[in-house]
């Protein structure tokens, strides 16, 4: 294993604390500062209710999507170009997030989270210089966040 890959994944248990913190204080702040709950608590459900009961084909489907084909997608589209310029991070950042946001309404803090994110996947590819580490990360993550989905209670 190559050095690079070694930090990558020893960064995954700070990708795990850090989702589970951002979930966490997405969901509290969003009841507790706005007073509201979280708008997309219909789509945590049927996409529980998809992977718990849905049949095999669509199941490996949706995990392909959400553990391959879109961590490599949204990273070449979001970050590839950023190669270029520092000065682009937040721009393509701000689109990650706006991109993730307009595909479900989520709080303000939750925009923020991932322009937070999309900042955090800039320096990892900046950092490593290949496009695959910040892949792989976004990968992590998303693997974290079904994890919270099925695992935490309702």
């Amino acid at each position: 294993m190559t050095d690079k890959l070694k930090f990558t994944l020893k960064a995954w248990p700070v990708v795990f604390v850090t989702a589970v913190t951002l979930s966490f204080l997405t969901e509290w702040t969003a009841r507790h500062v706005f007073g509201i709950e979280l708008p997309d608590q219909n789509q945590v459900e049927i996409v529980r209710q998809m992977f718990e009961r849905g049949p095999l084909k669509l199941i490996l489907l949706n995990l392909a999507l959400i553990l391959a084909v879109m961590p490599i997608v949204e990273e070449f589209l979001f970050r590839w170009v950023t190669r270029f310029h520092v000065a682009l991070w937040p721009v393509m950042s701000a689109l990650f997030s706006a991109a993730h946001y307009l595909q479900a309404p989520f709080p303000d803090n939750a925009f923020l989270a991932l322009f937070a994110f999309g900042l955090c996947q800039c320096w990892l590819y900046r950092r490593l210089g290949s496009i695959w580490y910040p892949v792989l990360n976004h990968t992590l993550f998303n693997l974290t966040n079904l994890i919270l989905l099925l695992v935490l209670p309702k």
